[in-house]
């Protein structure tokens, strides 16, 4: 019960916090050329859509595939991740020859041990592993769980259909790995994890002595990470591990925070050829990602859109002797996601208000909006509030009332109507005198 709490708890979070969507706003190609096949860059405290390209185009999740092992299993055991297992031997031919953190069938592994190893290695052996021990050997139904909860996650360009995405037929999106990774970071096991640049895997039935994990998120690592690393990445993982003798496109789905701005960076089957950092290591995607945290983080900071000392409009008042208009104030400063060269001057604003206001009036009534837009998408909308007390003069509402009744068109209709009728009353009146004179005289016989 327990669990199933704090799935849907996790659920409606992310939802809430889904509830604005927008274009793409901004474009990094006066920076950076993104050559990945698709991108997504969301910010997560605004919600605005940084950049898109191609989000909903469906591509080969590789490795990325663990992520949904792992959301599934933090969304029925978050609360079990010191439980342990067996790893069985029969998921060993599937996973031979693949990345792995030399987990060997029979040693003993925590869950969490095992999501390290998943996180940190991209570990096929961790995922298989796990996934068998959890569905009770039925892997089948296990990818049938993943399917469900990507679906309630609100993936549509997901498909699943193993733990570790050796099988060609695991397929997804950039906009479905942002809205999987956002329900991921609702985890604070998760956070955790994905953070860590090692992890040090005790001493096994296999193993006389620890060993280390190292995070092929190199980003995350000040030591080893070189020109890769970014002290903003909090976490990621990527598709293929990087490549030395071969070459091919590799996808990164990471997050960053930064001077409490925190965005989740998707980017999909970058080609080998863009990194030119020149280590003998290439890792494609997690270039293209380093350049993009570079680009925002430069490029864009949350600020305060509105000055809420500051009037915005003003709007005409009735029936006061106080004043003839009214001066309104934004009820909240609406802190977004601007341009770090500009402020909220950068906005266009649309109001939303009526032709006049009616006294009396208490200092913060809602009066109206006013609507943001930035590079022509709305990014909010905020209440405009009355600036000051305005009171109601009775005579001059008195004197109001009358006008009105003499302008309105009750009045003209009562009066149309009196006319037509005494038009036709008169009618009557002068049709019956007439007949009344053309009436012949009797004549008296003697």
């Amino acid at each position: 019960m327990k669990r199933l709490f704090a799935f849907f708890l996790s659920l409606s979070v992310l939802f809430s916090c889904l509830a604005m969507t927008a274009n793409a706003m901004f474009d990094p190609s006066p920076v950076y050329e993104v050559q990945a096949r698709s991108a997504y860059i969301v910010n997560t405290d605004t919600n605005i859509i940084v950049y898109d390209k191609d989000s909903q185009k469906q591509v080969a999740a590789g490795g990325l595939t663990k992520y949904m092992t792992i959301a599934l299993v933090l969304a029925n055991y978050a609360d079990q991740l010191d439980n342990t297992f067996t790893m069985p031997f029969a998921i060993s031919d599937y996973v031979h020859n693949s990345d792995n953190a030399d987990m060997r069938s029979g040693e003993t592994f925590t869950y969490r041990e095992a999501l390290y190893a998943m996180v940190t290695r991209n570990a096929n052996e961790a995922a298989m592993g796990l996934a068998y021990t959890l569905s009770g050997g039925d892997l089948a139904g296990w990818v049938s769980q993943m399917n469900t909860l990507s679906q309630k996650i609100g993936t549509t360009g997901s498909t699943w259909t193993d733990a570790c995405g050796l099988d060609s037929g695991n397929v997804t999106t950039a906009v479905d790995m942002y809205l999987i990774l956002r329900y991921l970071m609702s985890f604070d096991a998760f956070v955790e994890i994905s953070s860590a640049p090692t992890f040090t895997m005790p001493p096994k039935e296999k193993h006389a002595k620890s060993f280390v994990l190292l995070s092929q998120n190199v980003a995350l690592n000040k030591t080893s990470g070189g020109k890769f690393y970014r002290s903003a990445m909090q976490g990621g993982m990527c598709d293929v591990m990087a490549y030395k003798n071969d070459s091919g496109t590799q996808s990164y789905v990471s997050w960053a925070n930064k001077n409490g701005a925190t965005y989740i960076f998707c980017v999909m089957q970058s080609p080998d050829t863009c990194d030119d950092y020149g280590y003998s290591n290439r890792r494609p995607a997690l270039y293209e990602t380093t350049k993009l945290i570079d680009w925002v983080y430069d490029s864009f900071s949350i600020q305060a859109a509105l000055d809420t000392d500051l009037a915005l409009a003003e709007i005409p008042v009735k029936y006061s002797s106080d004043t003839d208009t009214l001066q309104l104030y934004p009820n909240d400063n609406m802190m977004t996601l601007l341009p770090s060269s500009g402020d909220g001057s950068v906005t266009q604003k649309y109001f939303h208000l009526p032709d006049y206001v009616c006294a009396p009036i208490h200092q913060g009534d809602v009066v109206g909006t006013v609507e943001l837009r930035l590079a022509g998408e709305t990014i909010g909308v905020v209440d405009l509030i009355a600036g000051q007390d305005v009171s109601q003069n009775t005579l001059l509402l008195t004197v109001a009332k009358i006008q009105d009744f003499f302008h309105s068109l009750y009045l003209k209709v009562v009066l149309t109507f009196s006319l037509i009728s005494a038009a036709i009353y008169g009618l009557w009146l002068l049709l019956n005198t007439w007949n009344g004179r053309k009436t012949p005289k009797k004549i008296r016989r003697r």
